[in-house]
């Protein structure tokens, strides 16, 4: 015996496809077991999606909040980590700070009519031996990292010909600091 019919309540042999007595299929009974689980699969994947989606407006919504830029961010000397070049002038829109999930980052950009040779001596001897450089897309990038405690910071100062004023150097310095302060 493989079962009953769900219809009539007749007795079932394994081998048969449709109730002898009103000719449901023996199958029937199956196919609503299988769409139940079709729609439970259906609404968790609904809900991941929701989920996800939300986590991201979230996420988006929290970096927005927590972000300063242009004039407003009024960034300090102290705020970089490392001091500014001698003489050299902030570039207004060229500043930043944010603050989000343990992690601030501040920036700044400046410009001064010093050749980047100076510049980068400036820098170098700031950051000490353990800086390294790097060359990328026509700019020189120092960088240093460093622990103290629980608080990870890094350093970046990026040295380049000034895009917007022939015969400048531009300077973007970049302060990271992740964990407590």
């Amino acid at each position: 015996m493989a079962g009953f019919c769900a219809k009539c309540g007749v007795p079932l042999e394994s081998s048969t496809g449709f109730c002898p007595s009103c000719g449901t299929p023996a199958s029937e009974k199956k196919s609503g077991r299988t769409l139940k689980i079709v729609l439970i699969v259906s609404a968790v994947v609904v809900m991941l999606g929701v989920l996800g989606v939300g986590s991201l407006v979230y996420m988006g919504w929290r970096i927005q909040h927590s972000t300063t830029m242009g004039q407003a961010a009024n960034v300090s000397e102290a705020d970089l980590g490392i001091s500014i070049y001698p003489g050299a002038v902030r570039v207004v829109s060229g500043s930043m700070r944010m603050k989000i999930y343990g992690m601030q980052t501040v920036s700044a950009t400046y410009t001064t009519s010093d050749p980047e040779s100076n510049v980068l001596s400036y820098y170098l001897d700031k950051l000490g031996p353990k800086a390294r450089s790097t060359e990328r897309n026509g700019a020189t990038i120092l960088s240093l990292v460093g622990a103290a405690g629980s608080t990870k910071n890094g350093v970046m100062v990026s040295v380049r010909p000034s895009e917007q004023v022939a015969g400048l150097t531009q300077i973007t310095i970049r302060h990271t600091t992740t964990g407590t302060q």
